[in-house]
């Protein structure tokens, strides 16, 4: 296991964007909000077999910081979440960039 703390510092949170910008996690992801698809599927028809990251990570980074309290600290992460599980439109993520401009 991994400390807890280690995933709210800079280098935590810098390999958690890495991890959902690259490969994979991209792919699958812009074929989640074009085609509409359950990630098992998505996993399945993409990636011969390999599994997702990102979404595994986003059920992590969300039930971290609700044990800690924090989620109201960090909405794009809890809209990612959100969108993961299916509780958003994956249109709220550009609705939840633009409010920090």
């Amino acid at each position: 296991g991994m400390r807890q703390d280690t995933l709210l510092h800079s280098c935590g949170l810098a390999d958690l964007v890495t991890t959902c910008y690259g490969g994979r996690n991209r792919k699958c992801a812009e074929a989640f909000v074009r085609e509409g698809k359950e990630w098992k599927v998505l996993e399945a028809e993409l990636l011969g077999g390999q599994k997702l990251q990102g979404t595994l990570t986003s059920h992590h980074v969300h039930d971290l910081l609700v044990k800690k309290n924090l989620a109201h600290r960090f909405p794009f992460f809890e809209t990612i979440h959100k969108i993961v599980t299916g509780e958003a439109e994956p249109s709220q993520i550009v609705a939840q960039a633009g409010s920090y401009y």
